[in-house]
């Protein structure tokens, strides 16, 4: 690593970069007729150009230069180009769910058989210790990686909301990293911050501009494979359990209108309004302080996280289920309120 001595480069590069290639891209995407325009399940009441996920994918880039590309990196970044190149289909063209679902399978396909980026072990729990996956790490892989794209995704509905809660995610991943020992994974991580901190100059409070598909499938994409190189490698000991704290707002957020959706016998796939941030607005809560709250929340968090980050995965899990248990309350008790 050449540049570990002046960490702020990394920071500085996405994060100029990215304000300054966003202006053009708000430009192309009105050019190209790339816009979200209001509607049912739209709380924006102006047309709003997409395709934001691509200014920040150009403003990592360069940050990768600098960087030992091994089979593990050079497979996520084709992973990336796809989903990216997808995704921007997707914001000017709807492809339909099918279509991003399959692309989002040949992406983890990729970054499995092309960099061996895989869940071996979920962490290690008291008397049981270290339980590894066998001949499920694969599949459990597949399962993870789309749950966690998706879960970011689905989130991205308030003005800031998937940009900020990843954000987050990318600080907590890479001070993990850092104090693991693993600087490649925290000086990606780092990158990121810098480039979701210069998008979101352009997408809160007030938006000019959306990440539509292509940065929200790429921020959960990413999230989902650092997460496996953060937690799989055993040089660099991290319980498995970490990043599901960490990102339990949109895991716990999605599993909840999943299972909502099938319960109610519907399309578990077909959007709606029944997420948490759907749900305070309608409380009569700001856009612009529900994402606020969300943030604090996720923040919130991450700390617990870190400060949980020499103990088993235990300790993880149960603070997990307590937060899960206490969302539910509150998320039922939004919902009651409503009706």
């Amino acid at each position: 690593m050449q540049l570990i001595d002046k960490p702020y480069i990394y920071f500085l590069i996405p994060f100029l970069l990215t304000i300054l290639i966003t202006p053009v891209v708000i430009r192309l995407a009105i050019r190209f007729d790339c816009i979200d325009k209001p509607g049912k399940r739209r709380i924006h009441e102006y047309p709003t150009p997409r395709w934001g996920g691509i200014a920040f994918f150009i403003g990592i880039l360069p940050v990768f230069l600098f960087l030992q590309i091994d089979r593990h990196i050079a497979s996520y970044l084709m992973a990336s180009l796809l989903l990216i190149t997808m995704g921007g289909i997707d914001d000017l063209r709807p492809v339909g769910w099918k279509v991003k679902f399959l692309g989002i399978i040949l992406a983890i396909t990729i970054v499995i058989f092309g960099g061996g980026v895989v869940i071996n072990s979920v962490g290690t729990y008291g008397s049981y210790g270290k339980i590894e996956l066998g001949i499920l790490s694969i599949p459990f892989t597949y399962f993870g990686i789309a749950g966690v794209t998706n879960a970011i995704n689905l989130i991205d509905g308030l003005h800031g909301l998937a940009g900020g809660v990843s954000l987050i995610a990318f600080i907590f991943i890479g001070i993990a990293a850092y104090l693991s020992g693993n600087y490649m994974l925290a000086v990606i991580s780092l990158a990121f911050v810098g480039a979701v901190g210069g998008f979101l100059r352009y997408n809160f409070p007030k938006a000019r501009i959306f990440m539509g598909d292509s940065g929200s499938l790429f921020l959960g994409f990413s999230l989902a494979v650092f997460s496996v190189f953060l937690t799989q490698n055993a040089k660099f000991p991290i319980e498995p359990m970490f990043p599901v704290l960490v990102l339990l707002i949109p895991i716990f957020d999605t599993l909840r209108v999943v299972f909502v959706r099938v319960f109610s016998i519907k399309n578990p796939f077909k959007a709606d309004k029944t997420h948490v941030h759907h749900l305070l607005v309608r409380r009569g809560v700001s856009p612009v302080s529900a994402v606020i709250f969300l943030w604090a929340l996720s923040a919130f968090l991450g700390g617990i996280a870190i400060l949980l980050l020499r103990r088993t995965s235990t300790s993880y899990l149960v603070a997990t289920l307590l937060a899960s248990l206490i969302f539910s309350f509150y998320a039922d008790s939004l919902v009651r309120r409503r009706q």
